[in-house]
């Protein structure tokens, strides 16, 4: 029988399920809630009690098992609750700024222990970006990478700096040795992850640790996780789709093996020498791979494929199940309202470009401008509603919501069979003629062609339209394509009034860590179209 569990540990208790029952790792687990609460201190202290030589972490540096990861995380938890410490006895919190690493995963953890609030950093924020962050989310220490030091110094913030992959006192290699003790916090800490908007300074939207784990929990029911896996994480950390992937991993006690760096290159030559269970990527990193010349044959196909943080065409997940097998998943949601749909290999073969369908736990509505339910497949407002919303933003202000229910900020349709379809960004429609252009379904069909590697589409203003659509390609290497090629080809396959009326060459198109084009920068890189 399992040993003893904690009421409402949903995600334990499903991962319990997945597998034969552990009475082990079951008594581990209630006695870790019982020292940390429910979250990844736990999962570690509790895996570490289990399997504690089992490989927790496989970075660049080689691999970490979970009862080193487990002592050291609570070392570098006393350091932190030392020197988050305030006059008043409150604790600030701390920021983790650290590429995919052990690191960042014992900081996560140690952060948890030490009852501070944990803000994840884009590896991407400037300077002027980073102040604000730590200005306005009280962060005191920051956990950061070598390589940051320099961004870290500019922003003139006053929190004490951390280097997690450094060596000296202060480097978390080094304060991990110490073996320090960490009682108990006296406050179960919030988790605060910065918005992946494309825009200004991101917003730092606020989570539980229990509304962390619960997003997973439709995860584990949906999706053919076991306990133990090897997983390949190569979405950032910080992100909420990578972070929830670590949750999932820690939780089932999995072997999570990640690099600094994505490189498509080497992601697939580890697949052709080792097999993992669960690849998580963005959409992006499918495409980079599948621009490879490796044989399907020699890659030790993985049982299953994530993605999400993106959009995934049904192109792009036709090609890969084609080449790797039909083990892709499509997840859908966002950091304010967490996963939303799922869409399995089955979904993304019978309706190519869908999301999928939500999960146990979500509530999926399309609402018409009226704020009334989209009737007949009609397009509208995506909601969602779960217990695995956020709480609001650090600044005070809140998602757009109708009751219970959160707007993604996007429109999209249900089929006849309740699968989800995305037509696009709101605020990324182009108006043109009074027509409603949305950039991904003629971005789609420019990927098609044979002589284009990725291209973007935005409306910039027109004097007789109100806007017209603007395309900035990629061309694939030593191919050449002109601009009437490219119109001809769009006009081949939709509407007149979606064909870019501009077309513009360039290297590489401004994009976020997960891929996302960063539309509003697209205007400076446009140039005289070229033969």
């Amino acid at each position: 029988m399992p040993g003893p569990t904690i009421a409402g540990d949903s995600m334990w208790n499903v991962a319990l399920r997945m597998g034969a029952a552990d009475a082990a790792l079951g008594s581990a687990r209630w006695w870790a809630s019982v020292q940390w609460g429910l979250g990844t201190a736990a999962a570690v202290t509790a895996a570490a009690l289990r399997f504690g030589g089992r490989s927790a972490i496989v970075d660049d540096a080689g691999s970490v098992d979970y009862r080193t990861l487990d002592r050291g995380a609570s070392s570098v938890a006393a350091r932190l609750r030392s020197d988050s410490a305030r006059v008043d006895g409150s604790l600030g919190a701390v920021g983790i700024l650290c590429r995919n690493h052990r690191w960042f995963v014992a900081a996560l953890v140690a952060a948890e222990r030490a009852g501070c609030d944990t803000v994840l950093l884009s590896t991407a924020l400037p300077a002027s970006n980073l102040a604000e962050v730590c200005e306005r989310d009280g962060i005191a220490v920051i956990v950061a990478d070598e390589e940051f030091a320099e961004v870290v110094a500019q922003s003139g913030t006053k929190a004490t700096v951390l280097v997690a992959d450094g060596s000296g006192p202060d480097a978390l290699a080094h304060i991990a040795a110490e073996g320090s003790p960490c009682s108990p916090p006296s406050r179960r800490p919030k988790l605060v992850l910065l918005t992946s908007g494309t825009t200004g300074v991101p917003k730092s939207a606020v989570r539980t640790l229990k509304t962390t784990r619960v997003g997973g929990v439709g995860m584990l029911r949906r999706v053919p996780y076991r306990l133990g896996d090897r997983y390949f994480i190569a979405s950032p950390l910080f992100h909420a789709w990578g972070l929830s992937q670590l949750v999932v991993g820690l939780a089932t006690a999995s072997t999570l093996e990640m690099r600094r760096q994505f490189q498509a290159a080497e992601l697939s030559q580890l697949m052709c020498e080792r097999r993992y269970d669960a690849l998580v990527v963005v959409p992006l990193m499918l495409r980079r791979m599948l621009d490879l010349p490796i044989e399907p044959g020699a890659v030790r196909r993985p049982r299953m494929v994530l993605s999400s943080g993106n959009v995934l065409s049904g192109d792009l997940a036709g090609e890969w199940m084609d080449r790797f097998g039909d083990r892709l998943y499509n997840v859908y949601g966002s950091t304010e309202t967490a996963i939303g749909t799922i869409a399995d290999p089955v979904d993304l073969r019978a309706a190519p470009g869908t999301v999928g369908r939500p999960p146990d736990g979500v509530t999926l509505t399309i609402l018409d401008d009226d704020g009334m339910p989209s009737l007949n497949g009609s397009a509208g407002w995506v909601h969602l509603a779960s217990t695995a919303q956020f709480l609001g933003y650090t600044d005070g202000s809140d998602g757009d919501r109708a009751g219970t229910l959160m707007a993604t900020g996007d429109i999209g349709r249900l089929d006849a069979d309740g699968r989800l379809h995305i037509s696009g960004r709101a605020n990324d429609m182009i108006v043109t003629g009074g027509e409603n252009v949305f950039p991904s379904g003629v971005e789609e069909v420019l990927g098609r062609h044979p002589s284009v590697e990725i291209a973007a589409v935005v409306g910039v203003d027109d004097p007789e339209f109100g806007q017209r659509v603007a395309a900035f390609v990629v061309p694939r290497p030593r191919r050449r394509v002109d601009a009437d090629q490219l119109r001809a080809w769009v006009g081949e396959n939709l509407p007149s009034f979606m064909v870019p009326r501009d077309v513009h060459f360039v290297d590489a198109l401004p994009m976020t860590t997960t891929g996302k084009v960063v539309r509003h920068r697209l205007a400076v890189l446009g140039h005289p179209d070229r033969v």
